[in-house]
């Protein structure tokens, strides 16, 4: 897990507990923005790649996988 994963998800925590429950706006403002990235990088994230192949016998499937480029 990353920083900004770790970022992200405190600042949903404490935005709520703080916040939500606990009256900061402050909190309240971070949480939220907080929730905008989540929702950010979800939308963001690829969607897995499904092939279906229908194999004789004999035949053989090889499968790699290669790291994104961006990575």
């Amino acid at each position: 897990m990353g920083l900004l994963d770790r970022a992200v998800r405190a600042g949903i925590r404490h935005g709520l507990r703080k916040g939500l429950l606990g009256g900061s706006q402050v909190w309240m403002g971070l949480g939220a923005v907080a929730l905008g990235i989540r929702a950010v990088q979800r939308l963001r994230a690829r969607d897995p790649v499904v092939v279906t192949e229908r194999l004789e016998p004999g035949q053989t499937l090889i499968v790699r996988h290669f790291a994104p480029a961006d990575e």
